[in-house]
């Protein structure tokens, strides 16, 4: 019989002592000389990655093929509660034996202080999950000069998922019965606005949903990778470029005018919950939902739709990230399980189940579906976010910022001045 999991979780920003007592509540070994050190973990996780991962599933497998050890999952709220954890490792202490961050740059904040572990100098690239056994541009979006600062799992980039229903109801279709990609976004916009269905002056449907919550940072960098080819100039992340500036016009424009929903302010998953019940014609975040949809509006009119210039220039390309801590007790023990248990071929059933595609071949190979070769076409020309060590304030007052442009508080001038300011202003570096 298995045994109930039990998963604790992490308060939002508290305090080093309130970490180490929901570790030590759950891994009495960590920190001591006792036994339970070398056959006891703990993997901390966001919820959505315990339920999209298998994460469970995982600890099952790993526990019934080595009895004697056991894995706790500790919840952690989300990217700002990192920080807690690098307070607690810099004394030398660590709660986790395993931390699975959301996007693998926010990692290198761990980096200067030598916080994590180089997999370089384990033997972790070894057997089934030697290096030649990832796919390809996995393995880089979690390296920096050398380092392999994590090991990625669930591979994915930004893009347009579309529900084709809607554009055939709105005549959007082509001569070949598919949905044309839009090459500007003016295009993108008309078609947007083409499906938003008012009742007098009151919006009950936008043609389109953005992430403009928490990752709207990322949207961001998406966007520009697409329309400019790069987010950069002079190697420093900037959106003070033309092409940008075009694309935020039109997206205040289509806040102003109900095209763009702006419910993932205050709601991040609302684009994705509407897009796979069939509520909305196009999100863009993740194109993993275009698969999440599947079982409710059907593998036909679930498609992955280029966002203008995507085709050739790419997105935003990323992994979640697989880190073990230097200061944890138990590195043997976390190493085997994420070699056994997380590289397994449980990947293929998340895979298939939420679109995060396999970062092993063998199990990448097993899943047959167009929107899979759709999006790794995507994934290969994309480019990951910047390596900075202050990404993660980008990433929280950037996102303030665009959501006052989008309603108005800021103008864009002033957005654009205040964005670049905090850019300029950020730690870049991982020193």
């Amino acid at each position: 019989m298995k045994r109930q999991r039990k998963v604790a979780t992490l308060i939002a920003f508290g305090a080093t002592m309130a970490l180490t007592a929901v570790g030590c509540a759950s891994n009495a070994g960590v920190g001591d000389d006792s036994e339970s050190q070398s056959t006891s973990i703990n993997v901390a996780a966001q919820a959505w990655m315990i339920e999209k991962f298998h994460m469970n599933d995982m600890v099952d497998n790993f526990e019934a093929a080595n009895e004697s050890t056991t894995v706790n999952i500790v919840e952690y709220p989300d990217n700002q509660s990192l920080s807690n954890f690098a307070l607690q490792w810099s004394q030398g202490k660590s709660s986790q034996d395993v931390v699975v961050v959301d996007g693998s740059s926010v990692a290198v904040q761990f980096l200067a202080k030598d916080l994590i572990i180089d997999f370089n100098e384990t033997d972790f690239f070894e057997g089934p999950t030697a290096k030649e056994n990832f796919v390809g541009e996995s393995l880089v979006f979690n390296e920096l000069d050398g380092v392999q600062f994590a090991i990625p799992i669930g591979l994915e980039t930004y893009n347009i998922s579309a529900n084709k229903s809607y554009f055939e109801e709105a005549g959007l279709l082509g001569a070949d019965g598919e949905i044309p990609a839009p090459e500007t976004w003016e295009d993108l916009y008309d078609m947007a606005a083409a499906m938003t269905v008012k009742d007098g002056n009151t919006v009950t449907r936008p043609g389109m949903t953005i992430q403009w919550g928490p990752n709207a940072v990322s949207t961001m960098i998406a966007v520009e990778q697409a329309v400019r080819g790069s987010f950069y100039e002079d190697d420093i992340l900037t959106f003070d470029t033309p092409e940008m500036r075009e694309v935020l016009e039109i997206w205040k424009r289509g806040v102003t005018e109900g095209v763009f929903s702006i419910d993932t302010f205050s709601n991040k998953d609302a684009g994705r919950s509407n897009f796979n019940a069939g509520n909305i014609p196009m999100v863009l975040e993740t194109a993993a939902h275009v698969p999440e949809a599947i079982p409710t509006i059907g593998e036909e009119n679930s498609v992955v739709l280029a966002m203008p210039g995507s085709a050739e220039n790419g997105s935003y390309g990323f992994t979640a990230g697989v880190l073990v801590p230097s200061a944890s007790t138990n590195q043997d023990l976390a190493l085997q399980f994420i070699q056994e248990a997380m590289m397994s071929d449980v990947q293929v059933a998340f895979g298939e189940e939420w679109g995060k595609l396999p970062v092993i071949t063998e199990h990448f190979d097993k899943i047959e579906a167009p929107w899979k070769t759709s999006m790794y076409d995507l994934v290969k020309i994309s480019e990951p976010a910047p390596m900075y060590r202050d990404l993660p304030e980008i990433q929280v007052t950037g996102k303030q910022m665009l959501q006052e442009y989008l309603t108005g508080s800021r103008d864009l001038d002033t957005f654009i001045t205040d964005l670049e300011k905090l850019i300029e202003d950020a730690n870049k570096s991982a020193e």
